[in-house]
């Protein structure tokens, strides 16, 4: 392969300066002139400088990264030039990373532009409209919901990448070849329970691009499919957690895997899938299929057969030969079969595809907003009819998904039709000696992956007219088994393959010539220099009008600047001229609760005994309705480490109440459920939960459910997080077990946090703490201990007895032997809360 020219990434970043430059400029002009822009003005204008910014900025990005992707490509083409299966880094390691891996992102940078593009509509046409009571603002609200389903759709994307990991399909051969077997293991995070299992879908997928420029698109076409459960029951430990076994029978004609020309490619993907609580497991895999000199030959290296041509233009393909006999019904068909006194009656009900449905609903009503603005501005009436009239004919494909039924009746020598909306449509009747056959028809998908093509069943008399019995369908398996059964019903000869329509000009076989590379991949110099041309203007033409209102706004600026780039100062403690009277008390429970909070919480920092007193007894009101400001941050730091144990204690129900859990059982099991089903969130529940027990909130239960979080969590943060749990139970078995996780943890985070909360942090008693001093003078001892830990003992040590003694063990034994129980009295002597610590 030739090295990637430089000369593409030097144009793109050209073609973006003027995005990224006058996004910049005007974002700049706004944030100095802020005092001439009304509130919604400046929101639109902000929003529209940084979708000049992302757009510019990310087509860089994308230049030099797609640049540098290319060399590394040519690289491997060259290293081996006779073994495409090793193009691929992920190939080359015998894995296939997930084609959603990085979606979330995309999703994100997709819901960000998007929203930007549609703030100008919603902070500037809605807010007019509102005031002068035009109803109509709710159709640019309804364009506007575009942003929140954006939104929404990221959001899913990054809580299934953050449930399931970073998954891949490990191969047990490279390549794959037709007429063998292809297994490995999908390996993932799966901490859940897939009632019915994990469907498995291979798929052979030719990817076609036709047309150019805003005319061009891509068209999925499924050649080929097989479909496996696996019962959860099959599911095996795997390197990130679970493995999915796969194992699929390639048929011996399937085409090989093919990249050479960029806008007709074959493809093999993998899909998984399971329905389980919660955001449902999707996977995608592109997997290395080719023939290779120990692999048998097969029939597809035979001429293809030749397509005919219908007088539209469109050729008749058909997959491989191995989908054309009887297909089992699938587990759970959308299709309802009746037998009736006339005979079986296939019925497809309304609302079968909600997704699509949902989808044409929201372009429907994107549509519906973006025709409104146009008949709220100057432009040709002409072009807002055009706009209309493609809303009105969403709205119409809109019903046909939503609500379009469709029967078909097998039964005393005839087969009967009758779909439409709601079931409305006229009624056909065919005899069985006038029919040719039924066929399944996938139609061309545009982008997406394999499992996304829409079927249909027609049928073919004798005659020559084409009948569609029914559409919509979105399981191939489905298609398929339907054909079956009308055929056999009919008396006809069992046929179930899957026929695709092809664009004119589309070959019925990819070509294999490398010469095709370069084929109809780039737009004319011409064209190019045109929409350049255009785009700058158009953004010259923007900023220099923004450009006077900066001007004239220059002078009052510069006050505007000084106000922006000032700094607040930190928050100074606050001095009490003495502890809290009852005035004070009057005074303190007439302010919100806010400031109730805080001045408690810094008088109980102070030792304040009224202040601990009504902090313990308030502390349970604030649950939600305190927030984390910065004095507010300042007292929960100091609080930590206080000398009275009582003012840690009040530090945690201050934790627990900004975090918005009661102290009661149902919080309880609301955290123990929330750290078994959510992994994210698992280390802060087990750190609430080990406050909640501080407090005494089902202690027995909770301990034990921390410890086991302590001891086996594979996660070294999860472990660390419950050992900081750990440290608010205040028991002496708790210093043991913080002490076992101290010496036997393989984390040395993990065991810097439990000697941590052996010597001085948590809620145990300085008499507590005392009884530990023989163990870490053993472990100090012993040969085997590191020195990392060996200088943890003696830390511990002296922040337990207050004593600065050599790091020596012989020098502790002796103090120990000598003075350890007067120690131990003088501790015994205290007040329970009364420990070491800062203030």
């Amino acid at each position: 392969m030739a090295q990637p020219s430089k000369v593409g990434p030097a144009v793109l970043t050209l073609f973006a300066l003027p995005f990224l430059g006058g996004g910049l400029f005007f974002l700049y002009a706004l944030l100095v002139s802020q005092q001439n822009f009304k509130n919604d003005n400046a929101t639109v204008g902000v929003a529209i400088a940084l979708l000049f910014v992302f757009v510019g900025g990310g087509i860089i990005f994308a230049s030099f990264k797609g640049y540098g992707l290319l060399k590394q490509k040519a690289a491997l083409e060259d290293a081996n030039p006779l073994s495409p299966w090793l193009w691929r880094t992920d190939w080359a390691a015998r894995r296939a990373e997930s084609l959603s891996q990085k979606s979330y992102i995309g999703a994100w940078i997709l819901a960000a532009l998007g929203n930007l593009f549609l703030f100008p509509f919603l902070f500037g046409m809605v807010p007019q409209s509102l005031r002068q009571g035009d109803f109509r603002a709710i159709f640019v609200l309804a364009f506007c919901s575009f942003g929140v389903f954006l939104i929404v759709r990221a959001i899913r994307a990054t809580i299934r990448h953050d449930r399931f990991g970073n998954s891949y399909f490990e191969f047990d051969s490279l390549p794959f070849s037709p007429g063998e077997r292809l297994s490995g293991r999908i390996h993932l995070r799966f901490e859940t329970q897939a009632a019915h299992g994990i469907d498995l879908r291979l798929t052979c997928v030719r990817r076609v691009i036709t047309g150019s420029g805003k005319s061009q698109s891509t068209s999925n076409i499924t050649l080929w499919q097989a479909d496996k459960n696996v019962p959860s029951g099959a599911v095996g430990p795997g390197p990130l957690g679970r493995a999915i076994p796969v194992d699929f029978e390639l048929p011996a004609e399937a085409l090989d895997t093919n990249h050479n020309n960029p806008r007709d490619q074959m493809l093999w993907v993998l899909h998984a899938g399971a329905d389980v609580p919660g955001v449902d497991y999707s996977d995608d895999f592109e997997l290395p299929v080719f023939r290779t000199a120990s692999s048998s030959r097969s029939a597809s290296d035979s001429p293809p057969q030749s397509a005919g041509k219908s007088a539209l233009g469109f050729a008749s393909t058909q997959n491989f030969d191995g989908e054309s006999g009887e297909v089992p019904r699938p587990a759970r068909a959308k299709v309802v079969v009746y037998m009736r006194e006339g005979g079986t009656e296939f019925y497809f009900p309304a609302f079968r595809s909600p997704g699509r449905a949902l989808v044409l609903l929201l372009v429907s009503l994107l549509f519906a907003g973006a025709a409104y603005a146009l008949l709220n501005s100057r432009v040709p009436f002409l072009f807002t009819f055009f706009f209309i009239l493609a809303d009105l004919f969403i709205v119409y494909s809109f019903f046909s998904v939503a609500f379009g039924s469709a029967r078909i009746l097998v039964g005393n020598g005839e087969i009967r039709s009758r779909k439409g909306i709601f079931g409305a449509g006229s009624e056909k009747r065919i005899p069985f000696s006038e029919i040719a056959s039924v066929i399944a028809f996938a139609s061309l998908q545009q982008g997406g992956n394999s499992d996304s093509s829409v079927h249909s069943i027609r049928l073919l008399t004798k005659s020559g007219q084409k009948i569609t019995l029914a559409d919509g369908i979105s399981n191939r398996q489905e298609a398929r088994w339907v054909v079956s059964q009308l055929e056999t019903l009919a008396g006809l000869e069992v046929d179930t393959h899957v026929e695709i329509d092809l664009p004119l000009a589309v070959a019925s076989r990819p070509s294999l010539s490398r010469a095709d590379t370069v084929t109809g991949t780039f737009q004319s110099f011409a064209s190019t220099l045109a929409v350049f041309g255009f785009f700058v203007s158009f953004a010259v033409g923007f900023f220099v009008w923004q450009s006077t209102r900066f001007t004239a706004a220059k002078a009052r600026a510069s006050s505007s600047r000084a106000a922006a780039t000032s700094r607040s100062a930190p928050v100074a403690p606050r001095t009490f001229s003495g502890p809290l009277t009852d005035t004070d008390v009057q005074r303190l429970f007439a302010q919100p609760i806010q400031a109730q909070a805080e001045e408690l919480l810094e008088r109980a920092i102070g030792h304040d005994e009224r202040a601990i007193q009504l902090l313990d007894q308030n502390a349970s009101e604030w649950t939600s309705r305190i927030w984390l400001t910065d004095r507010m941050k300042q007292l929960e730091r100091r609080s930590e480490f206080s000398k009275d144990l009582r003012v840690r204690l009040a530090n945690a129900d201050i934790n627990l109440a900004l975090e918005g859990w009661h102290k009661n059982s149902e919080a309880a099991d609301l955290l123990i459920e929330r750290a078994r089903t959510d992994q994210p969130y698992r280390s802060a529940a087990v750190y609430f939960l080990g406050m909640l027990a501080g407090r005494g909130v089902d202690y027995d239960r909770i301990h034990s459910v921390i410890l086991d979080y302590a001891r086996n969590d594979q996660d070294p943060v999860v472990r660390q997080w419950a050992v900081e749990g750990l440290r608010f139970l205040g028991k002496d078995e708790v210093l043991d077990e913080l002490f076992a996780s101290f010496t036997q943890d393989p984390s040395m985070n993990v065991r810097n946090r439990a000697g941590c909360n052996i010597s001085d942090c948590g809620i145990f008693t300085r008499k507590q703490r005392m009884r530990m001093v023989p163990q870490l003078i053993d472990l100090a001892a012993k040969p085997d201990t590191s020195p990392q830990m060996r200088n943890w003992c003696f830390m511990a040590l002296s922040e337990i007895t207050d004593e600065s003694l050599p790091p020596a063990t012989a020098a502790w034994n002796r103090w120990y032997g000598d003075h350890g129980a007067d120690k131990l009295a003088t501790f015994e002597r205290l007040q329970w809360y009364q420990v070491r610590g800062d203030e």
